[in-house]
């Protein structure tokens, strides 16, 4: 009588595997991350954002004038200079923008929601042209 009860839980497993988990099973960390926005995508917090960081262009004043043009997108931070602006235009290619060599590394205040005013510099993927943007 072993065997058949055996048997059944093997097959029930088997079963249960097939057909994707347990039902109402919790998503995985990777899986969570993946239902995020990629970089490159249009934005409003950093919650949204696989990289964790969602820039807007008033963040970046007086380069971008939010009275003229706004935008946001999902990005990453990056080195001032040259290196960042190659880095940039990598990160613009490998995301398959328009124009991924407008790409480039661009000064920015406060970025982050949790409210630290710091500076740093981001990866500016909308003069490439992603994530969403417009202007008078």
């Amino acid at each position: 009588m072993r065997i058949p009860v055996v048997a059944s839980l093997v097959v029930a497993s088997l079963f249960t595997l097939a057909c994707g988990g347990v039902e109402g099973a919790e998503p995985t960390v990777s899986e969570q991350k993946q239902a995020l926005s990629a970089i490159g995508s249009g934005c409003s917090s950093d919650s949204q954002c696989a990289s964790g960081l969602c820039w807007d262009t008033a963040d970046s004043y007086p380069v971008y004038n939010p009275s003229w043009e706004s935008g946001n997108v999902c990005t990453v931070e990056c080195e001032p200079g040259t290196a960042g602006d190659n880095y940039c235009r990598q990160l613009a290619a490998q995301y398959n923008a328009p124009r991924p060599n407008d790409a480039r590394c661009l000064f920015a205040r406060a970025v982050y929601d949790n409210g630290e005013d710091g500076a740093f510099y981001v990866c500016d993927l909308i003069r490439a042209g992603l994530g969403s943007y417009w202007s008078e």
